[in-house]
Order: C-alpha cells, then sequence, then structure tokens
C-alpha cells in the first residue's frame, strides 16, 4: 500500500503536467474556502471555546466602594449561580483576587488588593457529565448576572473569564492608546470603549487606566495633639484607616 503511494508520489513530481495539475487544484480548493467565508457557510474559527470545569467573574466597583458593596454585588452573582444544577460551589475572593494561575498571571489579578474589588471561581461537574459547555454557560448567565447584579451599585463592572483554549492573554482584542496628553488619553479611550460596546460579539469592555482621585496634605500640630492626650500616631491611623 505504502509502496503505491510512493510510486503515486514519484510519478506525479517526474511529470511536469501532472505536477501544475496538482497545483492548480490546490489553489483552486483554497479560493474556494476562503470565498466560503463571507457566505457564512464555512465559518472561520482561531481555536474552540474550551470546556472547562470552571471559570472566573471579576468584581470591579467603582473606587472608595466598601467591602460591604462589594460584597453585596458578590452575593448577588453567587444567588444567582446557586440556582444552577451544574455548579458544585464558588468561592468569593473579596479585596483581592484568586489564587494565581497562568490565566491570572496574564490578566493581573495578583495586582488585585482594595475594598472594591473581587473574585469569584466557579466549579462545574465534570464535563463530560454535563451537557451544556462552560463557554455556552457564561454566554447564558451574563446578561442575567449583568442586569441583576451590576446595577446595584453604579459603575459596577463584573467580567467573565474563561480559562483559554491556547496560551493565555490580556483580552480577546486590546486596544493600547499612547500620547503625551493625559486628558486627551482619557478622551479617546472612552472613543474606543463605546465602539466596542457597539461592535457584535465584544461582551465585557473595560478601561485599564488609573482613578482620578483629589489629594490632600495634612499637617499635624505636634504639640496640640500631645496636649489633647493622643499621639502623631493615633493621628495619622485616623487618617490613613479611619479608626
Amino acid at each position: 500500500m505504502y509502496q503505491k503511494f510512493e510510486n503515486y508520489l514519484r510519478n506525479v513530481l517526474e511529470t511536469p503536467k501532472k505536477k501544475k495539475q496538482i497545483l492548480w487544484m490546490t489553489l483552486a480548493a483554497f479560493v474556494i474556502a476562503v470565498a466560503l467565508i463571507p457566505s457564512k457557510i464555512v465559518l472561520a474559527k482561531m481555536l474552540p471555546g474550551k470546556n472547562s470545569d470552571t471559570y472566573s467573574i471579576y468584581l470591579d466597583l467603582p473606587l472608595g466602594s466598601s467591602i460591604e458593596q462589594t460584597s453585596r454585588v458578590g452575593e448577588c452573582v453567587t444567588g444567582i449561580l446557586q440556582k444552577e444544577s451544574q455548579v458544585i460551589d464558588t468561592e468569593v475572593f473579596l479585596g483581592n483576587g484568586a489564587p494565581l494561575d497562568f490565566a491570572g498571571l496574564i490578566k493581573g489579578s495578583h495586582f488585585k488588593n482594595s475594598e472594591n474589588v473581587a473574585e469569584i471561581v466557579v466549579n462545574l461537574t465534570k464535563k463530560h457529565h454535563r451537557d451544556e459547555p462552560s463557554y455556552s454557560m457564561v454566554q447564558r448567565l451574563r446578561p442575567k448576572i449583568i442586569r441583576e447584579c451590576e446595577t446595584l451599585i453604579p459603575q459596577t463592572s463584573i467580567k467573565f473569564t474563561e480559562p483559554p483554549a491556547g496560551p493565555p492573554t490580556m483580552a480577546a482584542v486590546v486596544a493600547e492608546i499612547y500620547g503625551e496628553d493625559t486628558n486627551g488619553i482619557r478622551h479617546l479611550s472612552q472613543q474606543v470603549k463605546e465602539v466596542f460596546k457597539k461592535t457584535e460579539g465584544l461582551v465585557d469592555v473595560d478601561v485599564m487606566q488609573d482613578e482620578i482621585v483629589t489629594k490632600y496634605e495634612v499637617h499635624a500640630n505636634s504639640a496640640k495633639i500631645i496636649q489633647s492626650g493622643l499621639t502623631v500616631k493615633q493621628v495619622n491611623d485616623i487618617f490613613v484607616y479611619g479608626v
């Protein structure tokens, strides 16, 4: 059998006419395959969706939100997830990210360390024991969770993250904006965000930028602090921690 195949290939390669025929047939097949993409008869896809046993949900509340507010949004999300028969359990990490994995390393979830952020890890039954793949579950639950939970605290952002089928990336589509005018960069980034939000197929659009906050410089009068029966450290803790 292998000898016959070898003889056939040798015959094709040694015959210029047959070699040209094979070349034209290959080019024709390629052109036909590309032409089928706009017709959507054949759908192009880079990597298949990975049917995983877990996925994560990132909660990003406005800067300055309390841990109680973050917990409130987290309870709303877990309340919806607990009604799913294919969800074994959920783990909520308030004020920080989940234990670091490869995908989290790329996305920078280990840098989460404030009261306005949280990460929810959702553990599912084994993929061989359920009919619905994880990516279909995410697509089904995302609108409901965003509709019911994202509106609890204004400007809250809820993002779903699945383990990638290939190497982990920051996001499916990333736009990086550079420039010397900080205000101009912020304005342009919001315009790009609106374009992404109106683009079919793109979800969980987020802008990674520092929040603008007002800073106050307090000069303590050490003599009056001592006369009041306090220490400078106690006054500093009141300003920093509110206690």
